[in-house]
């Protein structure tokens, strides 16, 4: 039997053994640590700068992989340099 597009969809983008073992963050992480100030802030940053997405683990537990979002971050500060180089 072949995979559905969404199963090769899934695949493609599920986290490595070692995204995982180096932890995750919750909203209220990311919120603490200045990443995003608020549900809109992060609605707005994953539309439109590609924040990445979180990982369902429950049916009220969506947290985001640290590695993840840490080069999201990099990737947004090397971006800002360019710009002020110029």
């Amino acid at each position: 039997m072949l995979p559905t597009k969404l199963q090769i969809e899934v695949e493609d983008d599920a986290p490595t053994d070692d995204e995982i073992a180096a932890g995750l963050y919750s909203y209220a992480d990311l919120k603490a640590r200045g990443i995003v100030r608020d549900r809109t802030d992060l609605h707005r940053k994953q539309e439109q700068y590609g924040f990445p997405s979180p990982i369902k683990t429950g049916k009220r537990q969506a947290p985001f992989l640290k590695t993840r979002v840490h080069a999201w971050v990099r990737r947004r500060a090397a971006l800002s340099d360019k710009a002020s180089a110029k």
